[in-house]
């Protein structure tokens, strides 16, 4: 995961030092290595300085309109997506028009445009389209397209508080935890884990339910679960099943049976169990 182009969402937040502490020295590290992102990081602090000491310039007043224009002739799908430019927010907006304009800027704000068209939905597609080839490196895709950051379990239950989950370091059924990491979906924070079992894979990833789900190609449809209601995509063998409680959407991602995957979603939808508890003792 570490290499140029996943770290260069992160280095405006670095130079503005909004990362957590492994993440910034993930970033450290990298730059120790890396000639051109050494460089990236000094042209922002360039960029930072020089704005920061020049006065406010006008903005051309057909600007406006042509990004309007452009924004209307964009296309939305997520391969196109470019990260977000984080290093652009401490400064005022007339300052940004002008620098985009030097630099192309109609293409820059299309560009963000189209990554928060992508944070408003969650492309299960990219992993569900590979899942036949391999599904490890389908998963290391998913990663990448939300930014994955490998963190302990402990900061991925701090960076993702909004949300209901558990992670535990062996699931019923003897998989193990292997990897923890926090995704971004825009602004909102998720959680990615990779558990083995003998080499069998099976992957867990958490989401904020305001989010709509995509599938590419493949269709979902309603499912039951033991005691959960939710909704599956079928990939061949593999099977990405979705268990929604009011903040958190709980998805599995595995080759288990209705006899096995009951039990490994009570383990890592806490809410959903308490509420079927509840629901028992009600009766």
């Amino acid at each position: 995961m570490t290499n140029c182009w996943d770290m260069r969402e992160r280095l405006g937040p670095y130079v503005d030092d909004e990362l957590s502490p492994i993440e910034a020295e993930r970033i450290r590290s990298h730059l120790a290595e890396c000639g051109r992102c050494r460089g990236d990081v000094a042209a922002i602090r360039e960029l930072g300085a020089t704005i920061a000491q020049e006065s406010t310039p006008d903005v051309p007043p057909t600007l406006w309109s042509s990004i309007e224009q452009r924004l209307l002739k964009t296309p939305t799908s997520p391969s196109l997506a470019v990260p977000r430019h984080h290093w652009y927010r401490p400064w005022s907006i007339a300052a940004i028009l002008a620098i985009a304009v030097g630099f192309g800027g109609v293409m820059t704000f299309t560009r963000m445009n189209e990554n928060a068209a992508q944070a408003s939905t969650i492309d299960f597609g990219v992993i569900l389209d590979a899942l036949p080839l391999d599904p490890q490196k389908a998963f290391s895709r998913f990663l990448t397209l939300y930014g994955g950051v490998e963190m302990p379990p402990e900061q991925a239950r701090s960076f993702a508080r909004t949300l209901d989950f558990e992670i535990p370091a062996m699931l019923p059924g003897g998989f193990q935890r292997m990897n923890v990491y926090g995704l971004r979906f825009g602004s909102s924070p998720g959680v990615a884990v990779r558990y083995e079992r003998s080499g069998e894979f099976l992957a867990a990833i958490f989401h904020p339910t305001v989010h709509p789900e995509q599938f590419g190609t493949h269709q979902d449809y309603p499912c039951v679960i033991g005691d959960h209601h939710g909704h599956a995509v079928e990939v061949g063998e593999w099977r990405l099943v979705h268990v929604t409680d009011p903040t958190t959407c709980h998805c599995i991602l595995s080759r288990l049976d209705e006899t096995e995957l009951p039990a490994v979603l009570i383990a890592v939808a806490p809410a959903k169990s308490s509420e079927r508890t509840s629901q028992h003792h009600r009766h």
